[in-house]
């Protein structure tokens, strides 16, 4: 999945600089997941596609997300800075 790839690029770079940072950006993903598990219309829409996106609290990162019948589906993590756009 490309949102898992994404976040593993952005925790293994945080590992080599500091480790106490790359716990905290587990933990604002794990706390951010839980809030759009519990109000998954929270993110703002991104385009006609149905997608939303949601920065996270307490990290740089932001997430484009779908809310689907079966759930919600992180489709690609970013960083705040990064240049983004709707997944294909």
């Amino acid at each position: 999945m490309p949102a898992q790839a994404d976040f593993l690029k952005f925790y293994e770079s945080a590992l080599e600089q500091d480790p106490t940072y790359a716990l905290n950006i587990v933990e604002a993903l794990e706390a951010a997941i839980s809030r759009l598990l519990e109000f998954p219309r929270l993110g703002s829409p991104v385009g006609a596609s149905g997608h939303r996106k949601w920065r996270m609290k307490k990290a740089p990162f932001l997430m484009i997300y779908a809310v689907e019948d079966d759930g919600l589906h992180i489709l690609r993590v970013y960083h705040e800075r990064q240049d983004w756009g709707l997944p294909e």
